[in-house]
């Protein structure tokens, strides 16, 4: 008959390679990109239905770095289950590496919708926010041109980052519906639609 062969020292050595190319190759590039790198404003806003839907969505480099990050917090929980530890400590961090992966997940940046009513920013696991354009109250564009903050009157607030896509063509969108009601010079960074 034959040997039964045992797997799991082959299994673990390459869980453990590809456990160490996340945290010391992954995850540190996708950092250094999306601080410093303005990712976002690369990619254009989807324009659906002859320009009466404008969509900016993050932007797919973000995407995959929030999603490499839950993916490390999710791998760590369950290799930590695979051995078997239950001491108190060793329970306490599973909750964390758990809690961890399910709060950035809930964290995922936004999609931002411009439609003729308003704007609404669409999350995946909470409620939507939704601003009509009559209610606009303030627009930040920030001081490092990285981030438009939108607030209603209602104190609902709609958040455009550098991890979203086309900062300029929001703007654009802003001043195409709220002209009246902002400075002469906004966009500060204007830019041509196509």
């Amino acid at each position: 008959m034959g040997e039964i062969v045992d797997w799991r020292p082959v299994i673990e050595i390459a869980y453990s390679i590809l456990e160490l190319a996340l945290v010391f190759i992954a995850l540190p590039a996708l950092a250094i990109l999306l601080l410093f790198g303005r990712v976002g404003n690369r990619e254009p806003a989807r324009v659906l239905f002859d320009g009466a839907r404008v969509e900016f969505p993050t932007c797919r480099v973000a995407f995959w770095s929030w999603l490499l990050v839950i993916a490390f917090l999710v791998q760590a929980f369950v290799r930590r289950l695979i051995r078997g530890h239950w001491g108190p400590w060793d329970l306490l961090a599973d909750a964390v590496f758990a809690g961890g992966a399910l709060s950035f997940l809930s964290m995922l940046p936004a999609t931002i919708v411009v439609t003729e009513e308003g704007l609404e920013q669409v999350f995946w696991l909470r409620r939507n926010r939704r601003i009509r354009w009559e209610n606009i109250e303030e627009v930040d564009t920030g001081n490092k041109g990285r981030t438009v903050s939108i607030k209603a009157i209602d104190g609902t607030k709609i958040h455009h980052t550098g991890q979203q896509v086309d900062r300029p063509r929001l703007l654009l969108e802003l001043k195409e519906h709220c002209g009246d009601d902002l400075p002469p010079d906004f966009p500060r960074e204007p830019r041509k639609l196509e």
